[in-house]
């Protein structure tokens, strides 16, 4: 068996640098409580500016029907893949999700499935918001997140109930010129007793979309089942049981590459996709000197199986086959106020599971067809008032990781993940904040497809001397509020060392290995503001990063690490005619074009830029609680173009291998409470 470098043997627990941040945090809890505070209030704004946040509303009000839409407004947020979702790839700051903790009610969610393809399916209509962490995140979300997180929350029964309403229900459709149709019932109540409970079920089918020249982009749709059954049950006053369930189904005849529709030696493949997710729990509210806390126990699932359709990969025609990845644990959360600081500790324990489904390379090179890994932290997190005027937040976590791989390698390693931010709030209206981070992933699953395939008749072995990957990020930034207006800005950097990849050489004798690949970089900025009374509002921002790996712009093979995209602009205005409960709104997107030259390129590479257009009117016409009518047309203008963010060149300046984006698409959708 072989041993992470530098953990010669299996690391034994060593908690003393998380202890040593948690003595920090207290001590600076009692000398907290001897101060004096003035009116303006800093301690309860920790990580919130530093925190994008899409809500339920503005899902509502833009009734987005995938990842794409729904992200598509936030700055510094791209998702590449086009109008199918089950190509769609999430990039923040450029960089990809493999490389952030997606989290779904609290679970971790899935896992890196196939490269081809996006691991993040989101059903919009039901959740109550989406977080995201852009480069360092908070120590309470989960390990590993080396360039930040995606928090998502689920809505429950209260946040549907109307006041006074015991029981109620929600039907959701919708129609697509471009091309498709969506709908759904949901069933919530608080019958009394402490109880509510919360039922949902949806279909959302699409054809194959046309592009903004009338080209149908084949092999584009797909039909999406999901579903969700929450229950919350409050036992005594302060102490609540909680239980949910929640599957995703998305299928269709797909391209063997689901993102590369142009290759040509990607046949159309019968391909489904399933995730689900079971979460249970205790939740106390806090009280009589004891902390407010969270138990969760969570299993989760995520199957991907294809059927070929011609012999590939080492596989006949008609053989069907896939990946699975399976995750169970539990997280544990406490709160603790402390005069005026606050602090949250606990400790997490994951456990992941793949295999091959199918396999038919098992012992080839000694290839058992499964791994697993797992990894146990304790952290701690907290802010702390210094005077009247400054903020600091300090929290670390400390993990212990073990993974063996399917050759029968051993890998363990561990290591203390500590952040840090100084807040200065400079005005009531202003403040200045620093934060840095220092994040340890220690060596984990490969992509689940390459436990089973590969390239020709090898399969991906890891290097004995695989270390952990170390991401460090720094950003300086800063948050303005007065009256209408809004503006916030900041400037980052991130390092990647010892970033893991799959690296395979020709020879002779060509190999298959991976591998930690070398340094990964980034630098940017984003910068934004707003203007809005409650009747009007405007919005502009700007956002753009410079990724690279070993000194070299990241493109668009650079699989599960990220891509190069031009500078983007985001636009929006809006007007309420509250009398009429009507909303209308317009956004713009523009990406600027870029050229960029990634490894093995003797040229450049170009991306054209694109400006696209959406606008849409809401109408409620017996107020917020009862019934939303949604207007959109998406791509106004029926621009036809490829989004930066879908794989893309084959060659330089050559044939473009991903989905072109959906040209006009004018949709109608219905929500009705009642």
């Amino acid at each position: 068996m072989k041993k992470m470098s530098g953990s010669p043997n299996r690391p034994r627990l060593s908690p003393r640098p998380l202890t040593l941040a948690m003595l920090t945090l207290f001590a600076g809890h009692a000398l907290a409580q001897e101060r004096t505070l003035s009116t303006v209030v800093v301690s309860e704004q920790a990580y919130s500016d530093t925190t994008a946040v899409v809500s339920s509303e503005d899902i509502a009000a833009r009734a987005p029907r995938d990842t794409r839409e729904t992200l598509q407004n936030e700055t510094g947020v791209a998702v590449g893949g086009g109008g199918a979702t089950i190509a769609q790839k999430i990039y923040v700051r450029e960089i990809e999700d493999t490389l952030l903790t997606v989290t779904l009610d609290g679970v971790p969610q899935g896992g890196n499935v196939f490269h081809h393809q996006g691991r993040v399916l989101i059903e919009p209509e039901l959740l109550r918001r989406i977080e995201i962490d852009k480069g360092g995140t908070v120590s309470s979300v989960s390990p590993g997140g080396l360039a930040g997180s995606v928090r998502m929350t689920t809505r429950d029964a209260r946040d549907l109930l109307r006041p006074g309403q015991s029981f109620g229900a929600m039907l959701s459709g919708g129609v697509a010129s471009n091309d498709g149709w969506r709908g759904g019932a949901t069933v919530y109540g608080a019958p009394g007793g402490g109880l509510d409970f919360l039922v949902h079920a949806k279909r959302n089918k699409t054809d194959d979309y046309e592009d903004g020249r009338g080209r149908t982009q084949k092999h584009s749709g797909s039909t999406q089942d999901s579903r969700l059954a929450k229950l919350n049950f409050e036992v005594a006053p302060g102490h609540k049981l909680f239980a949910s369930y929640q599957s995703l189904e998305d299928e269709g005849v797909r391209f063997l590459r689901p993102h590369m529709p142009g290759i040509v030696n990607g046949p159309a493949t019968p391909q489904k996709l399933e995730q689900e997710t079971v979460t249970a729990g205790y939740r106390f509210a806090g009280g009589n000197g004891l902390p407010e806390g969270e138990l969760t126990f969570f299993s989760d699932e995520t199957t991907n199986m294809r059927t070929n359709t011609t012999a590939v990969f080492a596989k006949p025609i008609g053989y069907r086959y896939g990946e699975r990845i399976e995750a169970s644990g539990l997280n544990l959360t406490l709160n603790s106020k402390l005069g005026a600081a606050s602090v949250r500790y606990g400790l997490n324990h994951h456990r992941r599971d793949l295999e091959a489904v199918n396999a038919n390379r098992i012992g080839v090179n000694g290839n058992t067809g499964k791994e697993k890994s797992e990894v146990s932290g304790l952290f701690a997190e907290g802010s702390i008032p210094l005077g009247s005027m400054f903020l600091l937040g300090l929290g670390g976590r400390y993990d212990w990781y073990s993974y063996e791989d399917n050759h029968r390698q051993d890998f363990d390693s561990s290591g203390f993940s500590p952040n840090a931010s100084l807040t200065l709030q400079a005005t009531d209206a202003l403040s200045f904040r620093l934060g840095a981070s220092r994040t340890v992933r220690g060596a984990g699953l490969k992509e689940a497809f390459m436990i089973d395939n590969g390239p020709g008749p090898l399969i991906y072995r890891n290097v004995a001397n695989l270390k952990e990957e170390t991401a460090k990020n720094v950003e300086l930034g800063f948050n303005y509020g007065q009256g209408p207006w809004s503006f916030k800005g900041s400037v980052f950097r991130m390092t990647i060392d010892d970033y893991i990849n799959l690296v395979y050489r020709n020879g002779p004798p060509a190999t298959a290995t991976r591998e930690n690949a070398g340094k990964a970089r980034s630098h940017g900025y984003e910068l934004g503001g707003g203007w809005n009374n409650g009747t009007v509002r405007l919005g502009l921002s700007v956002s753009d990063a410079k990724p690279e790996l070993n000194g070299f712009d990241l493109g668009d093979g650079d699989f599960s690490l990220g891509t190069t995209l031009g500078r983007t602009w985001l636009a929006s205005a809006g007007y309420s005619f509250a009398a009429w409960n009507l909303d209308l709104g317009w956004n713009v997107r523009r990406v600027d074009s870029v050229s960029y030259r990634p490894a093995g390129f003797a040229a450049s590479v170009k991306k054209d830029g694109y400006t696209v257009h959406d606008v849409q009117a809401n109408w409620q016409p017996w107020g917020r609680e009862r019934v939303r009518v949604t207007l959109s047309v998406r791509n106004l203008f029926d621009k036809f173009y490829y989004d930066q963010a879908t794989y893309g060149v084959q060659a330089i300046n050559g044939p473009i291998l991903g989905y072109a984006e959906p040209g006009r698409d004018v949709r109608l959708d219905l929500n009705w409470k009642f």
